[in-house]
C-alpha cells in the first residue's frame, strides 16, 4: 500500500518496543496497546511519554504498553492494520488513518509543527540560497517536517535530490548530532527539539545556529482511538488528557514533553492537512 524507503541512517536505530516500565515483545492479555510514532530514541521516548502512559492507564483501568515501528512507514501500515489501540500519531498519519480506517480523533496537541534549519556556528552558510549544493540531514522522508523543508527549500529555488543532497537520520532527535559532528552541512528538524535544548547538549548547541525556521502548519501530534474504540472509552481518554494540565505532574510532563497541553480536535484542522497526505502515499 506504500512505499518503501530505505533510509541512510545516522545514529541508533528507531525503537521497536517501548513499555511503561520495561522492554518486551510480548504485551499481556487484555493490556491497551499504545503504538508511538518512532520520532526519538527508545530512552528518549520512554523518558518522555511513560507518564502519558500511566495517565490512560488511570483513566480506562486497563494497563497500557507503548509499542512502535521500526519506522514511519512500518507504524502507518500497522497503525492501518489495526495492530495498536490508541496512537500518538503525527497530523498527516492521523488524518490518513481517519479518511482510510475509519480512526477516531481523541485529542491534538498545543504544541504547532514547524522545522528549523541549523547549521555549525562557524559555517559560511547565511542564506536559504547558500544550500545550494551542500548536505542535509532530515529525521524522515515521510515526515511533515520534510515536506516543510522540500517546500522551503523550494521556494528558495532549491531542489532536494538535485541542488542539495538528503540524509536521513534515524530520528530527529540525530539530525543536531550531525549536524555538529560535521557529518552534514545542515540539518532540518522540528523546532521543538531545538527549543527546549532537550536532546541537544551544550556543546552541541553552542556550536549550532539557526538558519531559518518554517511557519507553524499543523498541531504536531494527535492522539487517535481504533475504529473498534466505544464512546465512553473515547469519553473517558478524552476527560482525563484534556484536564492533564491541571495538575503538577501534568504540568511537568507538557514542560518536559513539549507537547503544551492537549486540546479538543479541531475537524478543520483536519482537514488542512489533506495536501500533506501526498507523501504517504504511493504515486498514481
Amino acid at each position: 500500500m506504500y512505499p518503501i524507503v530505505k533510509p541512510i541512517l545516522c545514529g541508533i536505530a528507531a525503537l521497536f518496543f517501548l513499555l511503561p516500565s520495561r522492554l518486551s515483545a510480548s504485551p499481556p492479555d487484555k493490556a491497551l496497546i499504545f503504538g508511538v510514532l518512532p520520532y526519538l530514541s527508545t530512552s528518549q521516548m520512554m523518558a518522555q511519554l511513560t507518564p502519558l502512559a500511566k495517565r490512560i492507564e488511570r483513566a480506562l483501568g486497563r494497563e497500557v504498553v507503548m509499542i512502535s515501528a521500526p519506522d514511519f512507514i512500518s507504524f502507518v501500515d500497522r497503525t492501518s492494520k489495526g495492530e495498536y489501540d490508541l496512537v500518538l500519531t503525527a497530523p498527516h498519519m492521523a488524518r490518513l488513518a481517519q479518511i482510510q480506517d475509519g480512526w477516531q480523533p481523541v485529542v491534538q496537541s498545543g504544541q504547532k509543527l514547524a522545522a528549523v534549519f541549523l547549521v555549525r556556528r562557524e559555517s559560511p552558510f547565511l542564506a536559504m540560497a547558500d544550500l545550494r549544493g551542500t548536505t542535509m540531514a532530515i529525521g524522515n522522508r515521510h515526515s511533515m517536517t520534510y515536506f516543510l523543508t522540500a517546500k522551503t527549500l523550494a521556494d528558495n529555488g532549491i531542489t532536494v535530490d538535485e541542488d542539495i543532497e538528503i540524509v536521513e537520520c534515524s530520528t530527529f532527535s540525530n539530525v543536531p548530532q550531525s549536524v555538529f559532528l560535521g557529518e552534514v552541512d545542515v540539518g532540518a528538524t522540528p523546532v521543538f527539539l531545538w527549543d527546549t535544548w532537550q536532546y541537544v547538549n551544550a556543546a552541541q548547541h553552542d556550536q549550532l545556529r539557526e538558519l531559518f525556521r518554517t511557519k507553524p502548519a499543523a498541531p504536531n501530534f494527535f492522539i487517535m482511538a481504533s475504529p473498534k474504540t466505544d464512546t465512553m472509552t473515547i469519553r473517558l481518554l478524552f476527560d482525563s488528557l484534556s484536564s492533564y494540565q491541571d495538575n503538577r505532574a501534568g504540568r511537568e510532563f507538557f514542560q518536559t514533553s513539549q507537547i503544551i497541553s492537549f486540546l479538543p480536535v479541531d475537524e478543520s484542522a483536519m482537514k488542512d492537512i489533506d495536501p500533506y497526505l501526498q507523501i504517504l502515499l504511493e504515486p498514481k
